[in-house]
């Protein structure tokens, strides 16, 4: 464990030590902390996603990792319910095991490499509401975790994007977003939220840092409505500005050194029923290039969900969308419009045992332009990709709870190259955490979880 991390970890569990002073406020302003240990085995399955007859490469492989696991959370009453300040924050530092220990040898220069990095997660919120007009919400959030590898490949290609890298260069990007809401009540039914964020997308390699470090910026300004069976719909405008300070003129002259996004967009979510509610985004996005004019463009942004209280046990929930993907992901998802289709199911089988199953079906295609400048990193610019996952959490106490986890990820190039890609991860994990209280039992809450614990269980 590095010392940024042992930093954290150690920050983490004094922060559950020295908020006891609080347990003797008044009922109406006590704090709520959790602080979660535990440890993690992995079977990771082909980790670098290589395509389909990659069996000479030696990393085109199966192996196991485990991690030490430490989660704390705090929701604190500042000073009253209607204003209040949630901390989560996480560090799970990974050991990947001897099939990786070649790590070192696919590469051609530098080193020595190794995964062994830890998964950073910090989470904070502070929401206010000082008088009966005026209202708001803070939020910040970090996320240092091992790259999303995409079509592992050992050469360094100087043609490729980026240059001079291979598909399995060690690298561990930083994500940080904070956004900022204030809104001003008009009565109990409409207000007018005015809304700023911020993300940045940081690389440590200097090739992948040069290509896609990424900040953005956006300022939404909206009315919001609100009805007595709290059902919301809400209508506005965003503009986000969105820049990669430091491509070079090469890069620009493919790619652009970035752009402007100007969204009209409404906001929809009806509980049609005690049991069902529906929701729904249209926005319309203008596109303009920095740069290469001729790219400027008109998007369409739309999503269609519901969540269906099938039974005091049971939900499902269901979405389809269609918009542009954010860049605050791989590089292999650069300029990408995605539609899809997603249906979750959540089952409370016993007030100790929850099971969830996801899957979904997405095609991403490269956003098209007029000119022949640009190509896609993608090995196709035209993919399909199915995700399957299934979950178990038991608690053999309230305390101590195992997790299995299950995931499949298959991606399909929609091309002649009949090129796929396949991960298999399998995850067991067994944690012990300790809470101030518990909170309220419900059918949604059959352990009795105090706020703090749950928003540990949410950020997992």
């Amino acid at each position: 464990m590095n010392s940024r991390s042992r930093r954290l970890y150690l920050w983490l569990v004094l922060l559950a030590l020295m908020l006891s002073m609080f347990c003797t406020a008044p009922a109406e302003a006590t704090p709520e902390y959790a602080l979660q240990t535990g440890i993690s085995w992995y079977r990771i399955n082909n980790p670098f996603l290589y395509p389909n007859g990659s069996g000479s490469q030696s990393l085109y492989t199966a192996g196991t990792a485990w991690s030490n696991d430490v989660r704390g959370a705090l929701f604190l009453p500042m000073p009253t319910e209607r204003s209040n300040l949630q901390l989560t924050g996480a560090v799970s530092q990974m050991n990947y095991g001897s099939t990786f220990g070649n790590y070192n040898d696919q590469l051609s220069s530098g080193g020595p490499y190794s995964l062994n990095k830890a998964i950073k997660q910090l989470e904070a919120t502070y929401t206010w509401e000082f008088s009966d007009v005026l209202r708001g919400r803070l939020f910040h959030r970090i996320d240092d975790r091992l790259y999303d590898y995409y079509g592992g490949e050992i050469v360094p290609n100087p043609n490729g994007v980026p240059r001079n890298l291979s598909d399995i260069e060690p690298e561990f990007p930083h994500t940080r977003e904070d956004s900022a809401e204030i809104a001003y009540r008009i009565n109990n039914h409409i207000d007018l939220p005015l809304t700023w964020s911020q993300q940045t997308l940081s690389y440590l390699d200097a090739g992948r840092a040069e290509m896609y470090n990424m900040d953005s910026n956006g300022l939404q300004a909206a009315v919001r409505y609100r009805s007595s069976d709290e059902s919301t719909m809400s209508a506005g405008v965003k503009r986000t500005k969105v820049e990669f300070p430091e491509r070079i003129a090469e890069d620009i002259a493919q790619y652009d050194s970035g752009y402007i996004d100007t969204e009209f967009f409404t906001d929809l979510a009806w509980h049609y029923s005690p049991q069902t509610t529906l929701l729904a985004h249209v926005g319309g996005i203008v596109r303009h290039f920095d740069t290469i004019a001729d790219r400027d463009s008109r998007l369409l942004s739309a999503e269609l969900g519901m969540n269906w209280h099938f039974s005091p046990k049971t939900t499902l929930s269901g979405r389809i969308w269609n918009h542009p993907l954010p860049n605050d992901q791989a590089d292999s998802q650069l300029y990408v419009i995605t539609h899809g289709i997603e249906a979750k199911a959540l089952w409370q089988a016993t007030p100790k045992t929850q099971v969830s199953m996801l899957s979904s079906v997405e095609i991403q295609k490269s956003q098209v332009f007029s000119d022949t400048l640009i190509s896609s990193p993608l090995t196709s610019s035209n993919d399909k990709v199915v995700n399957l996952n299934l979950r178990i959490d038991h608690n053999i106490t309230r305390n101590l709870s195992v997790r299995v986890d299950l995931t499949r990820q298959n991606i399909a190039a929609r091309d002649d190259s009949n090129l796929y890609y396949r991960r298999n991860t399998i995850m067991i994990s067994l944690n012990y955490t300790f809470d101030n209280f518990s909170g309220p039992y419900t059918d949604d809450n059959p352990q009795g979880f105090n706020r703090a614990h749950q928003q540990i269980e949410t950020l997992q």
